[in-house]
């Protein structure tokens, strides 16, 4: 796997909030697109199991960017996929687009970071520098969504949330957790954000 083309294909993931959030698709729309790309991923994680043809053409298109335990496991991009979906339907549109921000950079940043010039070893191989890259850059996008108080709430949830999980498991954790966040501080402490 090659780190520094599998990030950006992660950012691939800023397509939808972009759609969405700039008028382009409406939110049933943005749904239906990432619903179809979700239902069209399991389909081809399932044959590529089942058919050998299907998994040898699957390793040579994307083994640059796969980690070894996703040629025998679940595939990363499903569990993005569907937790995009998920924030999508649940959140309002400020808030979702935000918290999906927050995957693609928050966590991009934090691998980037961590293993560029990380030395404060906190949690596995998780470092004290890749979890304030994480926060600094969900800070930045959270404040132009969301003002500078739900970011710092966003921020600081999708941070712990990176450092917290490990493998696919922050494609959920991070949007979840810091879209519910800010969804619930907005409410609990009175602060409008732009739906």
């Amino acid at each position: 796997m090659n780190i520094y083309l599998r990030k950006p294909w992660h950012l691939l993931g800023l397509v939808f909030p972009a759609l969405y959030y700039f008028g382009l698709l409406s939110r049933f729309w943005t749904l239906v697109l990432v619903g179809g790309i979700v239902v069209g991923a399991v389909i081809l994680e399932i044959l590529r199991f089942r058919i050998r043809a299907v998994a040898t053409t699957f390793a040579t298109v994307f083994r640059r960017i796969m980690r070894d335990e996703e040629f025998r496991t679940l595939n990363a991009t499903i569990p993005y996929l569907a937790a995009t979906f998920v924030v999508l339907l649940v959140f309002p549109r400020v808030i979702a687009c935000a918290a999906l921000v927050f995957l693609a950079l928050g966590d991009a940043a934090a691998e980037l970071v961590g293993r560029a010039v990380g030395r404060v070893r906190i949690l596995g191989p998780k470092t004290l520098e890749g979890t304030l890259a994480c926060f600094a850059i969900c800070f930045l996008a959270g404040w132009y969504f969301l003002g500078w108080k739900l970011a710092l709430v966003g921020a600081g949830v999708a941070a712990v949330a990176e450092l917290l999980s490990g493998g696919w498991v922050d494609n959920f954790s991070i949007p979840l957790a810091a879209g519910g966040a800010v969804w619930l501080a907005s409410y609990y402490l009175h602060i409008g954000v732009r739906l």
